[in-house]
């Protein structure tokens, strides 16, 4: 194995016996949130090839390594796991990558191997949004990251604001938390349903579980403002 994969080796092991003794899990134990991955090469050529025969280009990091390891996922699964959280939500959703790992020459082994992984990065394309590129964290459940985490409102249609002929102002689609990689929030939701126009949510306003820290710089700053005129009677 390369130096890489043994880093790796060594995530998984561990991994699994941390959430063997973990009694809460924030990601889902579903399809949504396993993905299985193959070892590639280096090369323009070759991520050419992959994506022509519908695979993703990656690379999996593991914290304190500077070697990476270069894999491929199926385009299909990670396009579902993207529809199904969305794009900013499949960016803080630790997923489960069942790897294929390699001899010293990049050969593929029989060897399989389930790592608990974050897409730190995912790369759309321009025009048609697909995955172009993803970059994987290896993370164990104590593992602390910073990771953004979007903001998703509910209460639009008994907005008192938007009643009177306002409309809410989604100014930040996500904030930035710092969480061990079991504790990540899916989203922040945020209720405007008693909101009048004028009003707004600052980011010190946010209700943060237990073991999440808010790591932006200006916690001043509004979420969300309801806008606009009120309509005279």
């Amino acid at each position: 194995m390369t130096m890489t994969m043994r880093a790796i080796t060594a995530y998984a092991a561990s991994s699994s016996a941390s959430a063997s003794s973990s009694t809460s899990q924030v990601e889902d134990e579903d399809d949504s949130t396993k993905l299985r991955a193959l070892p590639r090469v280096a090369g323009r050529a070759e991520r050419v090839k992959l994506r022509k025969q519908g695979r993703v280009p990656g690379v999996i990091f593991a914290p304190g390594q500077e070697d990476k390891q270069l894999v491929s996922v199926c385009q299909k699964e990670i396009s579902a796991a993207v529809r199904k959280h969305s794009l900013a939500g499949v960016q803080c959703t630790v997923f489960n990558l069942e790897v294929q790992a390699q001899d010293e020459d990049g050969n593929a082994e029989g060897e399989k191997l389930n790592v608990r992984v974050l897409p730190k990065q995912v790369f759309m394309h321009v025009t048609d949004r697909s995955v172009e590129n993803v970059c994987f964290l290896a993370v164990e459940p104590e593992t602390k990251v910073r990771v953004k985490v979007p903001v998703i409102t509910q209460g639009e249609d008994v907005c008192p604001g938007a009643k009177k002929g306002g409309f809410v102002q989604l100014l930040r689609k996500d904030i930035m938390v710092t969480a061990r990689s079991d504790q990540i929030p899916k989203s922040f939701l945020m209720d405007v349903s008693t909101l009048d126009v004028g009003k707004v949510i600052k980011i010190a306003d946010l209700q943060v579980p237990e073991g999440v820290q808010i790591t932006e710089a200006k916690m001043d700053l509004p979420m969300i403002r309801i806008g606009g005129k009120t309509r005279s009677a």
